[in-house]
């Protein structure tokens, strides 16, 4: 091998690197806070639709739809739901076909758990297997011991991503049905975690 050879290979190497570690993540633009429909348009559209399309979310649609579930809208580091003595116990996982992924609120991106889809462990109904986001709710039992808190977080949570949906036209279900210990495994998630519900969401046929 020549010396000259050697800081070619050096460089083809550090790409390959970049490249991979850019895979297992992926930052989202600022949120868009001025679109959408007025408030009470919004909560006169919500509802539950049980049919999918394939279509995939883009990623900014995805990044304002997380934004607007658990996302940070102070500089004080509070977010878009209330939550209870300000314990931020919950987390979201993004199950989509290249992947789970999990939302860093703070930082507004999204980093890589699984590079396999994991939306069949949602799949107790046919009509799930169409939706393109699958979004699992985990509380941390380490932030936050009081299940009444956690099941406030999660439900101030989902109904924003409810309302989020019929402001844009998005198809969003809330699901109590799935392979909650399967799931769990398959996220890695510790036995401080607990698995609390899911929400499917795409685009009406």
């Amino acid at each position: 091998m020549t010396k000259r050879f050697i800081p070619v290979l050096a460089a083809c190497l550090f790409l390959m690197v970049g490249t991979a570690q850019a895979a297992t993540s992926l930052a989202f633009p600022p949120p868009d806070t001025k679109g959408g429909k007025p408030l009470m348009q919004t909560l006169s559209g919500r509802a539950t639709n049980r049919s999918f399309t394939a279509k995939p979310l883009s990623d900014k649609l995805l990044g304002d739809l997380l934004w607007a579930a658990y996302g940070v809208n102070r500089p004080n580091g509070k977010r878009t739901i209330p939550t209870a003595q300000n314990r931020q116990d919950l987390e979201i996982y993004v199950l989509r076909s290249d992947g789970a992924w999990l939302y860093d609120a703070p930082k507004h991106s999204l980093e890589q758990v699984s590079s396999s889809d994991l939306r069949n462990f949602l799949a107790g109904q046919g009509f799930v297997r169409e939706a393109p986001v699958g979004l699992v709710y985990v509380t941390d039992t380490q932030k936050n011991s009081k299940e009444l808190f956690a099941a406030m977080h999660t439900g101030s949570a989902y109904q924003n991503v409810g309302l989020f949906c019929a402001s844009v036209g998005l198809h969003n279900v809330v699901r109590a049905s799935y392979d909650a210990e399967g799931l769990a495994s398959a996220l890695g998630l510790p036995k401080s975690k607990h698995i609390l519900i899911s929400q499917s969401i795409g685009w009406g046929e």
